[in-house]
């Protein structure tokens, strides 16, 4: 399953996939989270091929769900999100790789092959990544301080959710959706959502 919110890019990687396996394979696709979940409980699916952008998505707990419908699911993010940032996250939710949407077809397609043999796929640019983590420790990222479910609410928070819109999207009720953007600010140091719109920018979590 190809999952993207724009049809281009669904196309895409539709080409890249029948390229890799020979189009000896079943191509579904969907283009937002809920979408992606419903075909899981329904249909047969080896391997998601998935952005983490799309509309009505929390992508971080779309991966988590799905491993759980399909615990044997390869998955592969596809995301112009920093891999160095987002690409841990996703794998320690259980994804087998991250690759960013301006790598080149010739790299996409091995990330294809590698994630859809069961194996993980790792860029070098992340595996630098893990190297100065291993060397250095973590690097001075204050964002890297967040646990999972903060996290996800800073990327809420980034879109404009309030605090009843993250309450309702993360399945939590109002006064923990509000006690999770307390600790937020407080982890990175902030006072409200100018700063952390300029502290993401900073760090590269959203453009800008």
């Amino acid at each position: 399953m190809i999952a993207d919110d724009h049809v281009l890019v669904r196309k895409g990687l539709a080409m890249l996939v029948k390229d890799v396996f020979f189009s000896n394979c079943k191509i579904d696709f969907a283009d937002n989270g809920e979408e992606v979940l419903s075909k899981l409980k329904t249909g047969t699916v080896d391997m998601l091929i998935t952005d983490i952008n799309m509309p009505d998505t929390n992508s971080l707990e779309m991966v988590t769900q799905a491993i759980a419908l399909v615990p044997k699911l390869r998955i592969l993010i596809v995301s112009v999100n920093p891999e160095n940032i987002f690409g841990p996250r996703f794998l320690k939710a259980g994804a087998h790789g991250y690759i960013c949407k301006t790598a080149s077809d010739e790299e996409t397609s091995e990330a294809i092959r590698s994630v859809g043999s069961g194996k993980r796929y790792i860029t070098d640019e992340l595996s630098r990544h893990f190297a100065e983590i291993f060397l250095n420790g973590s690097p001075d990222n204050p964002f890297d301080a967040l646990s999972k479910r903060e996290f996800e609410v800073t990327t809420l928070l980034l879109k404009g959710y309030g605090a009843l819109e993250i309450a309702n999207t993360l399945s939590i009720n109002h006064s923990t959706a509000s006690s999770y953007k307390f600790r937020v600010f407080e982890k990175l140091g902030i006072k409200n959502v100018l700063e952390l719109d300029r502290l993401a920018k900073q760090f590269y979590i959203i453009e800008g």
